[in-house]
C-alpha cells in the first residue's frame, strides 16, 4: 500500500530535520565553471548539486521550462536526474500546468515525480487520483491557512499542505540565490553553507 503524500511530506522532513526544498533551475548562462565544460551540462548539473545538499533538504523541486530551454536533450536529462533523489526525499515538478495531459507525464510512467505544481485547481483531482501524488497550485499572495489542497506561495517562496484538519505542512524553497550561491571549483560547498544559512534563519 503506497504512502499518503501527506506521509512521504512528514518522512522527507525527518530525515534530515529540514523543512527546505531546494528549486533545480539549470541555465546556461550561470552554471559553476567546472559545470561549463560538459557538452550536456544539465545532467551533471543536477547530480553534482543532488549529491552535495541531500543530507540537508527534504527535496527538490525542477523548473521543467528551465530544462525545456535546451529541447530533447534538457529533457532528458531531467529524466536521468530524478533518479539521484531518493526517498523518502520528493520530487517535485514545477510547470505550472493548466491542463490534465501531464498526469502520466509527470508521475511514475516517466518521470516519477512525487507531486506537480498547477495553475488552478480544475483538474487538481486528475494530479491526486492516487494516494501518494500531491499538486500545489501557484498562488500570489500572503499565505493562508484555510485551504484544502497544497498551495505554492510564489512571493513568499512557501508550498503548504493540508495533511489532517488541524495540520498544515510548511516547505520553505530555496530558490537561485542558493542554488548558484558559488560559481568556481567549490560551488557545491557554497551551495551547502547557504542552505545551512537558510535553516538556521
Amino acid at each position: 500500500m503506497s504512502l499518503k503524500f501527506a506521509d512521504k511530506l512528514r518522512s522527507a522532513q525527518l530525515v534530515n530535520d529540514s523543512d527546505i526544498l531546494l528549486l533545480v533551475t539549470p541555465r546556461l548562462t550561470k552554471l559553476p565553471l567546472p559545470i561549463q565544460r560538459f557538452d550536456d551540462p544539465f545532467l551533471p548539473f543536477g547530480r553534482a548539486i543532488i549529491q552535495a545538499t541531500h543530507d540537508l533538504v527534504c527535496g527538490y523541486v525542477f523548473d521543467l521550462a528551465a530544462y525545456l530551454a535546451l529541447g530533447a536533450a534538457g529533457v532528458i536529462a531531467l529524466e536521468r536526474t530524478m533518479p539521484f533523489v531518493r526517498p523518502p526525499l520528493i520530487r517535485v515538478l514545477h510547470g505550472p500546468f493548466s491542463g490534465p495531459d501531464y498526469v502520466a507525464a509527470a508521475f511514475e510512467s516517466a518521470l516519477t515525480c512525487d507531486a506537480v505544481t498547477l495553475v488552478d485547481d480544475v483538474y487538481l483531482d486528475m494530479y491526486i487520483a492516487e494516494p501518494g501524488h500531491g499538486a500545489f497550485i501557484v498562488q500570489r499572495g500572503f499565505p493562508r491557512t484555510d485551504h484544502i489542497h497544497g498551495m505554492y506561495w510564489t512571493d513568499m517562496r512557501l508550498l503548504t499542505y493540508p495533511a489532517d484538519e488541524d495540520e498544515v505542512i510548511n516547505l520553505r524553497l530555496a530558490d537561485e540565490r542558493v542554488l548558484y550561491a558559488g560559481h568556481g571549483d567549490s560551488f557545491t560547498e557554497d551551495i551547502r553553507a547557504a542552505l545551512g544559512k537558510l535553516q538556521n534563519d
